[in-house]
Formats: structure tokens, sequence, C-alpha cells
């Protein structure tokens, strides 16, 4: 929710920040003005994005937007996996013991990731009648996912 509220303002401000920033002397008003509303539209339609992927907003997805769905869930999981490589980017530095709490978090992650994605392979080849079934051992999945990475999150690298 702070995300997308973010985003919003990152909206709402980005057509003056555009505007202000893309003048120069020799730009007509017209260039610019149309400059900024192709920019506009392309942030607006990247925040549409962000902000659908989210669990709460994919979770109630019928089969007919299954395509949808896998591509968000696949959006976040990324977002994950950059965030994962990053903090193991930290971890060179650790002393033994909490090295060894950090592998076991990220060998937990890892785990719950390639079932994740075995099961987003799933989802494709799910149909309207084995749909809800599928859907439901997805975000049981993706439940792991979350909670090995928040586990991941407060291990010592962090």
């Amino acid at each position: 929710m702070k995300t997308a509220r973010s985003l919003l303002l990152i909206v709402a401000m980005s057509p003056a920040a555009i505007l202000l920033s893309s003048c120069a002397k020799n730009d007509s008003g017209e260039t610019t003005a149309q400059n900024t509303k192709a920019a506009a539209k392309e942030l607006v339609a990247d925040i549409k994005a962000t902000a659908s992927d989210s669990w709460d907003s994919i979770k109630e997805y019928t089969y007919e937007k299954h395509d949808a769905f896998a591509a968000s869930l696949d959006r976040m999981a990324a977002k994950y996996d950059a965030d994962v490589a990053e903090m193991n980017a930290k971890f060179a530095g650790l002393p033994d013991a909490a090295a060894k709490d950090h592998d076991r978090a990220v060998k937990e992650f890892n785990e719950a990731r390639a079932q994740l994605k075995a099961q987003l392979a799933e989802l494709g080849t799910s149909t309207a009648d084995t749909w809800a079934a599928t859907k439901d051992k997805v975000a049981q999945t993706w439940q792991r996912v979350r909670a090995a990475y928040e586990k991941l999150k407060t291990s010592p690298t962090t």
C-alpha cells in the first residue's frame, strides 16, 4: 500500500517535472507538450503494472485472467530474486555462524522459489476446471516464498 501511494505521488508530479526538465530554448511548446504526454503515458503504464503486482490484487483472478495472474506473480518473484541477490552480495564478510544461518535461509528461499517456478509452469497448462485447485497450490507456495524471503531479510546480512 505504501508503494502504491508513492507511485501515485510520482505519477501526479511527473508531468510537471518532465515539462520543466525537458524545456529548452529551441524546443517549441508543442514538442515539449507531446514529449511530456508520451513520457507520462509510459510512466502510468509502468506504475499500473507495478501496482497490480501484489498478492491482494491478483488473488481473486479467474481463469480468464490466468495469463495476467502468472505474469504478475512472476514479476513479484523476480523482485524477490533481485533482493536476494543483493543480500547475497553482502554475505562475503559474515562470520561462520552467521554464514551458516544465512546459507540455511538462502537454501529455504531457493527451494520455495523453485517450487513456485514449477507451479507457474503448471498454471500455463491448467484449464478452467483445474484453475481453482492449481491457483490454491500456487497460493500456498507463494506464502512459502514470502515467508522464506522474510526470514532471509532478517538474517545477519541485513
